[in-house]
């Protein structure tokens, strides 16, 4: 009994000695939540000591991380190596991953929009004569309602004897930046700690997507502090995935 009670002690601190005292977590974590966090302490760790120490074997860690960052705004990659399969398959099957990105559940291919319909919560949008992409996302409300929007796309691919079935599976496996989603949310917290973050927050807010190249340009050009551990997250999370 008194082997039990000491393993059961010693199993309690090590599944609290990865979380953080409140007075060392940031507010981006915060929002983020303890899973998630955990998730993405691993996928900079891995970045860390796998990715970087890879490609930039004899520089140290915040020289290793501006190096990257050079790299990527001076579009010199084709000699980058790969992310771990580990930490790929980890950000996949992570909560995380869907607080950043989002996926549709239902993908069409309409003819042309005289076959297509404008749902009572969409938009109007503009007449196509040629086929098409349409991709719904579905929404679970706080009250247990389900919601729908949707998405209109076109594809250089979407031709008379095109594979249909592959584009419909491409599209569905496609990520669309999450505007509801905790990250966006976490971005949000931390916009008046900097200019960087609050422009970031702002044109992840307007547009979704930004480009890794001018992410890390505006990086390197506002002075980021790479042995911050907020940016380091921040440089992971933006660049890496």
């Amino acid at each position: 009994m008194k082997f039990n009670k000491t393993f059961i002690f010693l199993l309690l601190i090590i599944s609290c000695s990865d979380i953080k005292p409140d007075n060392q977590t940031s507010e981006f974590e915060k929002v983020l939540g303890i899973e998630n966090v955990a998730t993405l302490d691993f996928l900079v760790s891995d970045f860390e000591n796998d990715f970087l120490k890879r490609q930039y074997p004899n520089l140290k860690t915040e020289n290793a991380y501006r190096q990257f960052l050079i790299e990527l705004r001076d579009e010199k990659t084709e000699n980058w190596k790969h992310i771990s399969e580990k930490a790929r398959t980890k950000f996949k099957t992570s909560d995380l991953r869907l607080e950043m990105y989002e996926y549709p559940d239902s993908v069409w291919i309409i003819e042309n929009s005289d076959f297509d319909k404008i749902e009572s919560d969409s938009l109007e949008y503009i007449k196509h004569p040629v086929p098409y992409i349409k991709s719904r996302f579905k929404y679970a409300s706080p009250d247990g309602t389900i919601e729908y929007s949707y998405i209109r796309s076109h594809s250089s691919e979407l031709k008379p004897n095109s594979n249909f079935e592959s584009i419909i599976n491409h599209e569905l496996n496609s990520p669309h930046f999450n505007y509801i989603g905790k990250y966006l949310q976490a971005l949000e917290s931390i916009k008046n700690k900097n200019k960087f973050y609050d422009k970031l927050f702002d044109v992840k807010k307007e547009f979704g997507y930004v480009s890794p190249k001018l992410t890390a340009f505006e990086m390197l050009d506002y002075g980021f502090d790479l042995n911050d551990e907020l940016n380091r997250q921040i440089i992971v999370l933006e660049l890496a995935y």
